[in-house]
This record gives structure tokens, C-alpha cells and sequence, in this order.
């Protein structure tokens, strides 16, 4: 009797499966879900993917520009300042759409002359090291010549470079012509190393110099610095790494011993961006050995924003790797379905439901509004939203976003498109690409329409 029981509960519960597997997901016809995929189309989205310097093509879609500079480049004489210099590079940035990136740098081993902080520095009496590379190799240094950089402790050189990074601040402090600025000023090429290391408190003022003088810019902190990251984090630094391609960079990072300190650092970039560099150029990276896969893999795996372009000439069979790194570093936002009336009335909300999806492995850190609007046959605008949804808080995976469009009424009673897009709250900054398979004009992506009774 038993068995006999437990073989109608399991015919039973099979019917049951039978009848399941057999109901649509909805029966509800009254609603449409349009269905959309990801295109693997390359963008020069803000904030996102390539970085170029001034005197480099861009071998693919780039939104920023970087620039380094010396600040005696900048500072000629004690208070005078050349802005031209950083104003030409975005002038020809804008030109292309993009923005620029900085860093100042206090000793550059790369410098044509001894001196990469003023020279009017020293003569006023600040301290100074001599340091000198045989320039046998290209990442040491450039010819060899006996070079100088500050005795960062000195106070004259931290009242004059604190000085100079208020003017700067002054000057390019949120401006949406700078996407973000490198926490430089200290230590070769302005990358936080030297062999005249100054204290962990005058380093901590360093970085100081930098928050009080750009409030309203990304700033990013360079990560040979592992004692001071902790301070640069805690006040909302991104982080930057020079020297990606070398197995010895790419076992210092999050989660290893040399970091075991800062256990902030494998989230830093849910806050602030994470921008990676080439060690160099291609050729040296495959004449040391080095795996150039397991460098685009420890980028996308650490969530990159941003590639600083050093990499030179590759072969063709690499590109695909380049380009995958492009298009997924930072944010890549796809909308996969939208849920949708198929009629509605003049005066009505008409709900509307959407699948989005962050492909990307980072994350957008400037305020967009996703906006929705329902258009005409004549392309008139006759019902919009702002929707109430942050795409900074769109993590990598999936969001399922709700809103509604009012319709006046007295719309006319035919066919309406919906179209939506997502654009800067500002309004200083280009609206962003979608990666997905729908009619784009002008930032606006047609997604539906839907029937006015």
C-alpha cells in the first residue's frame, strides 16, 4: 500500500511538472516584452576604456588624454604661472571629444635637463638629492645625467608645491574638461618611489595637498605607496598602476602580502577609479618573457576603468585582446528587455519595466540621469522622465529598474515610439553609448512604441 502511494504522489508531481513546464511566463497579452542584445561595438565612452597620450595615435576609441608635466614646466618663476601648457592639451582634446588626465611630477628621470622642480626652488634654499640612472634600460631613465628632486621633507618645498597645487586646484578644480588627476609630486616620474623616502607624515601631507586643492576632482593614488594608501583610500582615492606586464606588479597588488594592510584596496574601485599603465612597450614586455594575457586578465580581473595607452606596436593576432580590454573596462551598460502595454489611454501612467545589465567589470562615477521619452510620428516630444535611478550604483551585473511615463490628456488618440538614453546631470559631458541592438539618433535609442486609444 506504501509503494503503491508514493507512485501516484510521483505521477502526480510529474503531471504537475508536465502542465508547469508548459504555461507561458505570462499569460498576460495585454503586455510586450521587447527583447534586445549586446553588440560588441567599441566607444569612447567618459570616463571609460583607452587613454592616449598627446604625441600617440589612438589605436582605438579613447576618452581621455593624459599629460604629464614638470612643475617647473608650469611654475617658470615663483608665482608666475604657464597655463597655456595645460590648456593647449585640452583644447585638442576637446576636439576629439575627449578630456585629459594629469600628473605633476617633482623628478622625472626622463628630464632633458637636471631639473624637474623649479630651479628657482633650490636657489631659495630648498634641500635637494642627486640621483642618476645609466639609461641602459628604458624604465630606469632616460640619457645619464645627474638629475635632482626635492628633499620632500623640506618645508620650503612643502609650502611652495602646496602653493602651486592651490593654483592649480584654483584653476581646473571640477572642471568636466579633467576627467582625473594622478596624486603625484613625490618621488620619480611622480609615481610615489625614491631612494630618499621621506616620512610617513610628510607623505600623508602630500596627499593632503592634492584633497584640499581638488574637492570636486577624481583624484588617484599611486600604489607603490602601500603605507599611505590607507589615508589616500579612506578619503576617496582611486588607485593607479604603472608597470603592468611585469609578473613582480602584478603579485603586488590587493590581497597579497605587500598589501596585507590596506584591506580596503580590492574594493577602492566601487568608490573611485582604477587606472593601469603598461610596464612598456610591447617588444620589451615579450623580450623579458613576460605574458602579455596574464596582463590584460590581472586588469579586468582587479576592475579597471582606464588603460593608459604605452603599449607601442603590436602584431595583429594581439588586437583582439587590446580590444577586449577596451571594451570592458569600467562600465558597459546594456538594456536586454523592456516591459511594456501594448495600448494605453490619454492620462494614464504607463509602466514600464527594464532588464539592464553592467557588462563592464567597473563601475561610472559621474551622476547620469536616465531619461525615457514617448515621441510622435513626428518626432515631437510629448511625454518624459527622469527616471529615479543612479547608473553610478549599476555594479557589474544585472538591475531591474521600474518607472512610468504621464500622459497628458489630451493626446491624440495613434502610434507613439519610446525612446530613452542616459545623460550627464550636468550637462557639461557627452551622453553615453549603449551596447545594444537598437535605432540610435542623437543619444536616444528607440525601444518600443505603443498604441494611444
Amino acid at each position: 500500500m506504501r509503494v503503491a502511494s508514493l507512485l501516484r504522489v510521483a505521477c502526480l508531481f510529474c503531471l504537475t511538472l508536465s502542465v508547469a513546464a508548459q504555461t507561458p511566463a505570462s499569460t498576460d497579452d495585454t503586455l510586450d516584452h521587447v527583447y534586445f542584445h549586446e553588440v560588441n561595438t567599441l566607444f569612447a565612452n567618459p570616463g571609460q576604456g583607452w587613454i592616449v597620450e598627446p604625441y600617440r595615435q589612438p589605436r582605438l576609441p579613447n576618452s581621455v588624454v593624459y599629460v604629464r608635466f614638470e612643475w617647473q614646466q608650469v611654475e617658470p618663476k615663483d608665482g608666475e604661472f604657464n597655463w597655456t601648457l595645460i590648456d593647449r592639451e585640452i583644447a585638442k582634446a576637446k576636439q576629439h571629444g575627449a578630456t585629459i588626465a594629469m600628473r605633476v611630477m617633482t623628478a622625472n628621470a626622463h628630464s632633458n635637463g637636471p631639473y624637474t622642480s623649479p630651479e628657482w626652488l633650490f636657489k631659495e634654499g630648498c634641500k635637494k638629492y642627486a640621483y642618476k640612472n645609466d639609461g641602459k634600460d628604458a624604465a630606469l631613465g632616460g640619457k645619464p645625467m645627474k638629475r635632482f628632486e626635492p628633499n620632500y621633507s623640506d618645508p620650503l618645498y612643502l609650502a611652495k608645491h602646496a602653493a602651486f597645487l592651490e593654483a592649480l586646484g584654483q584653476r581646473y578644480n571640477g572642471s568636466p574638461n579633467v576627467e582625473f588627476l594622478d596624486i603625484g609630486s613625490y618621488g620619480i616620474w611622480g609615481e610615489w618611489h625614491t631612494t630618499h623616502p621621506a616620512s610617513v607624515a610628510v607623505r600623508q601631507q602630500i596627499v593632503d595637498m592634492y584633497l584640499k586643492a581638488f574637492p570636486r576632482t577624481p583624484l588617484v593614488y599611486m600604489s607603490d605607496d602601500a603605507e599611505v594608501m590607507n589615508y589616500a583610500l579612506a578619503h576617496g582615492a582611486g588607485l593607479r598602476r604603472d608597470g603592468v606586464g611585469s609578473p613582480w606588479h602584478e603579485q603586488r597588488w590587493a590581497g597579497t602580502p605587500a598589501y596585507a594592510n590596506v584591506p580596503t584596496m580590492g574594493d577602492a574601485w566601487k568608490h573611485a577609479p582604477i587606472v593601469f599603465e603598461w610596464f612598456l612597450d610591447y617588444d620589451y614586455l615579450i623580450a623579458h618573457h613576460w605574458s602579455f594575457n596574464s596582463a590584460v586578465d590581472f586588469m579586468l580581473k582587479n576592475h579597471v576603468t582606464m588603460i593608459n595607452d604605452n603599449l607601442g606596436p603590436v602584431p595583429p593576432d594581439v588586437m583582439p585582446q587590446l580590444e577586449k580590454l577596451a571594451r570592458l573596462a569600467g562600465y558597459r551598460f546594456v538594456l536586454h528587455e523592456l516591459t511594456k502595454p501594448k495600448t494605453a489611454h490619454a492620462g494614464e501612467s504607463v509602466p514600464l519595466t527594464m532588464e539592464w545589465e553592467n557588462v563592464g567589470v567597473g563601475k561610472l562615477y559621474t551622476a547620469y540621469t536616465l531619461k525615457v521619452e514617448l515621441r510622435n510620428n513626428s518626432h515631437e516630444v510629448v511625454a518624459e522622465t527622469a527616471v529615479a535611478t543612479d547608473p553610478r550604483e549599476w555594479l557589474p551585473g544585472k538591475s531591474s529598474i521600474a518607472t512610468s511615463l504621464q500622459l497628458p490628456a489630451s493626446l491624440s488618440p495613434g502610434e507613439y515610439s519610446i525612446s530613452l538614453g542616459i545623460f550627464d546631470a550636468a550637462g557639461k559631458r557627452p551622453s553615453l553609448h549603449l551596447a545594444m541592438d537598437a535605432p540610435e539618433e542623437n543619444s536616444w535609442y528607440t525601444v518600443g512604441n505603443v498604441t494611444v486609444n
